[in-house]
């Protein structure tokens, strides 16, 4: 069993098991999933306006659909302009052992490329998936490691190393305490907007904290893309400002 593979299932096996150990573990109470946490992966000003979070995977289609059709919007529109505070969560849903083996590469790079590992595997999922189902993506994970900068050595080892492993397990199970139960999932200045079916019973639409998210009456489907999600990022802007 090579190294990619033997450390993918054994992370795998740990991540089915998240879950159940954070409950047990809820002693003591999580900090509010709504604000920035100490040492998290931070795109944009301090004190921008409207803080967004992201729980996303690597290794969720849905996620990559929306690095696709929303991010260069949020990026080029929010982010550099200073209105948007940017904070990624990650979280092993989809195929754990690719999610665990993206993000495991993606800490072991320099961290000022943190987000350009992550844009990365985003943009390689799909030959990722090819790659699994066909035997083993290590050769697509390698290209990823060589172009941050690892050799291949530098990404076995990263691989083999159990405090990043043990990291991305952490950031799992936190997320599990914040009582996100998908991906991708976002807090908008605190309010949880994640995706449901439609009311009317036709696709999938926005909610905001269980409900239905309306905007000047409308519901607005996960499946809009950037116009609809500049809309969302829009309306909790314009509440940050009242």
């Amino acid at each position: 069993m090579n190294k990619l593979l033997r450390i993918a299932v054994i992370a795998g096996a740990v991540v089915f098991a998240a879950p159940a150990l954070a409950q047990d573990e809820a002693a003591a109470p999580a900090s509010d999933p709504g604000l920035e946490r100490e040492g998290e992966w931070t795109l944009g000003e301090p004190d921008a306006p409207l803080l967004m979070i992201e729980y996303a995977s690597v290794a969720c289609g849905h996620c990559a659909h929306w690095y696709e059709d929303n991010w260069a919007m949020v990026s080029d529109e929010f982010i550099s302009t200073g209105e948007v505070r940017f904070v990624l969560r990650e979280m092993l849903t989809g195929e754990p052992r690719l999610a665990m083996a993206g993000f495991m590469t993606a800490r072991c790079a320099d961290p000022d490329l943190y987000f350009d590992a992550i844009h990365l595997l985003f943009e390689e999922q799909h030959a990722i998936f090819e790659a699994a189902r066909d035997g083993g993506p290590r050769e697509q994970y390698l290209q990823i490691a060589a172009a941050l900068g690892m050799d291949e050595a530098a990404f076995d080892a990263c691989l083999e190393n159990q405090d990043v492993l043990q990291a991305v397990l952490a950031e799992h199970e936190q997320a599990v305490e914040d009582g996100v139960g998908g991906t991708p999932t976002f807090f908008f200045n605190g309010v949880m907007v994640n995706s449901g079916a439609s009311p009317e019973g036709q696709g999938w639409v926005w909610y905001a904290e269980g409900e239905p998210l309306r905007i000047d009456g409308d519901l607005l489907p996960t499946d809009g893309g950037a116009d609809t999600f500049r809309r969302i990022i829009l309306h909790y802007l314009n509440q940050a400002g009242e």
